[in-house]
């Protein structure tokens, strides 16, 4: 086994920790007083049915940490409540749920799902209107069962306020929360549907418009903290509140008459990743609870290695440590050794920019004098005068003039400017008003260029340090003084961490003269972002001379050109291949058949890249166990059974090949990204497609087209095929939100049943690099025809594995979820997709990146 399949190994074993290892803050908010501060340390978020910072059944007004989630399980006869809750955003919670109602069967039909009792899925929203201060309480708005059946349909108002240890709140509810019915509502003074409540039945479509419709009841809670328990060395929370839930409309088929309207209970966190809850509900009946907790914004993994970086060769009189220089060292300034190294360093980056070199950089008391050569014939002039006021903002006070000449590459002066610094530093200095000395002209311009043997005998020299430091470069550039290097597939999910380990690995080898490190960054040979460090900064981070922080101003993020006819290719690194395995689940939850269809198999990947731009690559799933057998039921879709026949692939293909296909990717342009594929795509689709991307290193916008010929695969997973057979593709545009790391996109086109529509997109990328989102699809299948969920929707996490594994990997363990699984905007399975490669190197990226420049 290979050392990556070792750790994608280890990566995922530890995924079964995904909801405790965490060492979060558990504060929910700032408090008002500085004295409330202790209370803060268990406050948790509401999580929908199971209470707020309480055990029970009434929501408050409180929230949790952003980026805190929780997972959890809840019993109260009859239901059993499964759940998850995300704080999405500072004032925006989410909580799915499945509810097992024990007492009710799955379905009234017989022979239909004999022996499940009934599961009813919901989603929870709840959105914060103010925060306590003061004077003034956390108030909120929530809604239950939002785009579930409707069955525990409700609507609140609710504010809470603490005062010391005691924390209380108090609402208004509708729906389920207002049964007891103490107000009639005021909103049928002016409409008549809001008298009665609506949709309330669970029939999908009348959820929505059942808002805010019926009586009103009132509802509220106290709580109080118990601080330093004896034995228990921790607090206790207990909670008393009225319900406002008469359970007379509820769905169980139980009689549910509260004994009393006020529950109670009592709440237990050991540690920031636990919490246990129990009480009486309905004045006889047990409750209990346990909940998970995680912080999706902590990244931390104290067991990552990250490897030993690479030396940092600090230049010398010999040139390079180690390495003998090809030719002696531009003169040191004389008269200049005062200056900071940095502001040498920004000279020589403000000629490189013009294709010029400094010769010389010298002070006196009141005149610096400043030699250079190259330049561009016909700018040669205003670009020698744009070095000169470079010079004229790192030379002292004292400085009144600075001289500027222009040498022949031998040395001999060509012209020479003496201008008042003064005039330099406002801009106002031009080649024409200049004072200057025209010694010799005409004259003869050229760049600073090397033959190609001792520029291939540099690359050489760097792809060798390279690959002895472990840092994968495919190809380099060097023109005048600067170096393009550019990168190959590296571990490092920290973009800044990779480039950095290239600028070390430079140093080794570099010419002296050589001053600019750029390094091109993009997956599969996609030259897609540039970082520009000067050489001088990384020496001096190496001695500690700097920190990262303080040259992050004078580093940049730009958009990459494509490698030129003069970059060298590191052939020695082609073809390449990687291979790894692991074991993976899948599954199907509140189905019919079963309330769990799983399967654990092992999956085995591998790729082979013949180029930097070409990959091969497939994985296989090796079945260990599953309870396939379980699954019975046929489809009932009346559309192509695009997906809703995934019974048949489980059962018939329980070992299958789930992608085998090859890709080409290319840039055509600045920004113009493609890629061409053909192959098993997926594990229901086989075919042919392309895609065409524009993203600019910057913008937040991106826009693409793909457009796949495909054919459904047979069902035993391997290479043969089923009749049907579709053209597929859409156009897509993609937005970064400029807000808590947000990205929305739509994708509108034709889908793989044949029908037209859009795919609606919205996510969040927390500091961990955890990615949450929701998705919704709408086509022109109308909801009979789509049939149960009346449209595709779901929400996805996307984990980065080093957050758990011993080695740094680029790997995710994806999750998508679908309340059910139909044939209506369904979309093609694409790994090749050019977004995820080529988004996310800005400048906003960089700089939360740019701690990791040295590790």
């Amino acid at each position: 086994m290979s050392g990556k399949a070792a750790y994608v190994v280890a990566a995922n074993l530890m995924l079964v920790a995904t909801l405790t290892t965490v060492d979060a803050d558990p504060a929910a908010a700032q408090p008002a007083d500085q004295s409330f501060r202790p209370w803060e340390r268990t406050v948790l978020p509401n999580v929908s049915d199971y209470g707020g910072i309480g055990a029970l059944q009434t929501p408050t007004a409180r929230f949790g940490k952003d980026g805190q989630f929780l997972a959890g399980i809840s019993i109260v006869s009859p239901y059993h409540r499964y759940f998850i809750n995300l704080q999405a955003l500072p004032w925006l919670e989410g909580t799915f749920r499945y509810t097992r109602i024990t007492d009710r069967p799955y379905s009234p039909v017989a022979g239909f799902a004999d022996g499940q009792d009934y599961k009813d899925r919901s989603v929870d929203l709840k959105i914060r209107l103010s925060q306590e201060d003061d004077s003034w309480p956390e108030i909120a708005m929530g809604f239950r069962d939002l785009g579930g059946t409707g069955l525990f349909g409700s609507e609140y108002f609710v504010a809470s306020k603490r005062y010391g240890d005691f924390d209380l709140s108090a609402g208004l509810g509708f729906g389920a929360l207002g049964t007891r019915a103490h107000l009639d509502n005021p909103l049928g003074l002016f409409f008549d549907r809001f008298d009665n409540r609506i949709g309330s039945s669970g029939s999908p479509g009348s959820v929505g418009s059942a808002f805010f419709t019926g009586p009103i009841a009132l509802f509220g809670s106290v709580s109080y903290m118990w601080r330093d328990i004896p034995l228990l060395g921790e607090d206790l929370r207990f909670t008393v509140e009225y319900d406002p839930n008469n359970y007379k409309d509820d769905p169980a088929f139980s009689d549910l008459t509260p004994k009393m309207p006020v529950n109670f209970g009592v709440t237990w966190q050991p540690a920031s990743w636990v919490q246990v809850a129990a009480g009486f509900e309905r004045g006889d009946t047990a409750m209990a609870r346990v909940s998970l907790f995680a912080d999706f914004h902590n990244g931390f993994n104290p067991l990552l290695n990250n490897g030993v970086p690479p030396e940092v060769a600090v230049r010398g009189r010999d040139g390079p440590q180690g390495v003998p220089a090809d030719k002696p060292a531009d003169p040191a300034p004389t008269a200049a050794t005062w200056l900071p190294e940095l502001a040498q360093a920004s000279l020589r980056a403000a000629a490189a920019d013009r294709q010029m070199v400094v010769r010389r950089f010298e002070v006196s008391a009141d005149r610096a004098v400043v030699d250079l050569t190259g330049g561009i014939p016909g700018h040669d002039m205003a670009d020698a005068l744009e070095v000169a006021g470079a010079a004229a903002r790192a030379v002292p006070p004292g400085v009144t003039t600075i001289e500027t000449r222009l040498l022949t590459d031998a040395g001999r002066p060509v012209m020479t400017w003496v201008v008042p610094r003064a005039q330099l530093l406002t801009g106002t200095a031009t080649p024409d008003d200049a004072g200057r000395d025209d010694v010799a002209r005409p004259r003869v311009v050229k760049t600073v260029v090397r033959d190609t043997a001792e520029t291939r005998k540099i690359a050489e020299r760097l792809f060798a340090a390279a690959e002895e430091n472990e840092v994968a470069i495919d190809r380099m550039e060097l023109r005048g003084d600067t170096v393009r290097i550019f990168l190959g597939p590296m571990p490092f999910r920290n973009f800044v961490t990779s480039a950095g380990r290239a600028a070390r690995v430079a140093t080794q080898v570099m010419p002296p003269e050589v001053e600019r490190l750029t390094v091109v960054l993009g997956d599969d040979g996609l030259p897609v972002a540039e970082l520009t460090v000067l050489r001088t900064h990384i020496e001096r981070l190496s001695k500690d001379e700097a920190t990262p922080e303080e040259i992050w101003h004078q580093s940049r993020i730009a958009q990459a050109t494509p490698p030129g006819d003069d970059a060298v290719l590191n052939t020695s690194s082609y073809p390449a291949f990687d291979w790894s395995i692991a074991p993976r689940t899948r599954q199907q939850i509140g189905g019919p058949d079963a309330f769990l269809i799983y399967q654990l198999y092992m999956r085995a990947q591998a790729s082979i890249r013949p180029t930097p731009n070409t990959e091969i690559d497939g994985y296989a799933g090796l079945n260990i166990t599953n309870n396939y057998d379980d699954l019975t039921l046929e489809s009932d879709s009346k559309l192509p059974h695009v997906r809703s026949g995934i019974k048949d692939y489980l059962k018939e293909g329980e070992t299958w090949i789930g992608r085998l296909q090859g890709a080409y990717y290319t840039s055509l342009a600045p920004g113009l990204y493609a890629t061409a594929y053909a192959g098993l795509l997926e594990e229901m689709f086989g075919g042919v497609g392309g895609e065409v991307l524009y993203k600019e290193v910057g913008s937040p916008w991106a826009y693409g087209i793909d457009v796949n010929w495909v054919k459904q695969r047979d069902y035993d997973g391997m290479f043969s095929f089923l009749d049907y057979s579709t053209v597929t593709g859409h156009v897509g545009v993609y937005y970064e939100l400029p807000f808590w790391n947000l990205n929305g996109s739509v994708r509108a086109g034709r889908y793989l049943a044949k029908d037209w529509g859009a795919t609606f997109e919205l996510s969040r990328e927390f500091d961990s690099g955890i990615r949450a989102g929701v998705f919704a699809t709408l086509t022109d299948v109308s909801a009979a025809e789509f049939g149960e969920g009346s449209f595709d929707k779901g929400f996805f996490l996307s984990i980065p594995l080093d957050i758990y594994s011993t080695r740094p990997t680029k790997t995710r363990f994806g999750l998508t979820y679908r309340p059910v699984t139909r044939d209506g905007g369904a979309q093609l399975n694409r790994s090749s997709a050019l977004i995820g490669r080529v988004g996310g190197y800005d400048a906003a990226n960089t700089s939360r990146y740019w701690p990791g420049l040295m590790d």
